[in-house]
This record gives C-alpha cells, structure tokens and sequence, in this order.
C-alpha cells in the first residue's frame, strides 16, 4: 500500500531542499571571489638633494633584517611571544630595500654637506665612512603602536669611532588598518634619521 504523505508536507519539503540548494550555491560562488591583495611602499616618493656644498660621502648599509621581517607580508605583534602575518597585506618591494631607500632619502634630505649613498655606490675612494643599520624590531602591535629598534654603528677605515649606539623610536596609532601603520613606521625612518643626524653627523 502506498503511503501519501498531505500536500502541505511535500510543499514544504520541496521549500526546504530548494532554499538548501540555493544557500549551498551562494556560498559556493561566494567562496570562489578572490580577496583584494593590498600593497603599500615604505618609501612612495623620493626628493633628489640639491649637490650643492657636499664634501663627504658616507656610505648607508643596512643589514638583513630578522627572519620574521624577510618576507612579503606585513607583521603584526600579538603578544610578547606571538606574531600574525597579513594574507592580504604586502610589502610591493623586500622591506630592507623600502627601509634603505627611505633611510637613505631623509639623511640627505636633513643635511647640508654629507652625501649618503647606497653600498652600490661606485667610487674611487676607498677610504669612504660607512653607517651600518641593524634592525630589530619595526612592525605595528596590537598594542596600538609602532616600533622600530635595533643599533647602528660609523665603521670607517680608520677604526675610529666604532661603537654600537642603540636606538628605540614608537609612535602610537590613531586609526585601523595596516595603511595608516606604514604611514607610521614611515614617521619612525624619519625620526630615526633625525637622532643619527643630530648625534654623529
């Protein structure tokens, strides 16, 4: 004998399996929509320095960065011992090259008679002075800050003056989002370059 179930039972069982079918579907499709990969530049523009009065070349040499900031993604500080990186927040060039540039950019922006050069400067002199930069640390946290920190030294043929000076800049945050942190950690170079500037140049 043939069971027959009421018409309003099959009705709503057809609803159900087509509002499944139909939510099944939206998740699908919604899944396959690729997220928007961000990129930003630590060093977006560059202000040629008049070579006016310049009698000293120094050559600028940073020295790799820790592991944790070798690679494209942008690094947020959790807690003490745990860091998260971005999936969709990246460096457009390796950070040692956009900290170099903007490092390099600000010291020759900020002096009257020194030249600073990459350590692809091509000279005849061989006795050039060289500032070598150790990063440590130079990420936001979730802490609402950025830091940058590490030491820096004058290495010059001569041995002079070949002391490690450390260094420790933060800024705080006033907005979300990784755009206005790179903006920040911009504003650390720039402070930082300041405090060599004013204490050995």
């Amino acid at each position: 004998m043939k069971i027959r179930f009421p018409n309003f039972i099959r009705h709503l069982s057809i609803l159900a399996l087509s509002t499944l079918i139909v939510s099944l579907t939206s998740c699908s499709s919604n899944s396959e929509i690729p997220l928007e990969t961000n990129y930003y530049l630590l060093n977006s523009e560059y202000i040629a320095k008049k070579s006016l009065n310049i009698n000293k070349a120094v050559v600028v040499e940073v020295l790799e960065l820790p592991a944790y900031l070798h690679q494209p993604h942008l690094v947020m500080q959790l807690n003490t011992h745990q860091l998260h990186y971005a999936r969709f927040d990246m460096w457009a060039e390796p950070l040692q090259t956009g900290f170099t540039k903007a490092l390099i950019s600000e010291l020759n922006l900020n002096n009257k008679n020194i030249q600073f050069v990459t350590d692809e400067f091509q000279s005849n002199d061989e006795n050039l002075d060289k500032l070598v930069i150790r990063v440590d640390y130079f990420h936001p946290s979730n802490a609402s800050k950025v830091i940058l920190s590490g030491v820096f030294w004058k290495d010059n043929k001569e041995g002079k003056n070949k002391m490690q000076q450390p260094f420790f800049f933060e800024s705080f945050l006033n907005e979300d989002g990784y755009t206005h942190a790179v903006v920040q950690m911009r504003q650390l170079v720039s402070m930082m370059s300041a405090s060599v500037l004013e204490t050995n140049y």
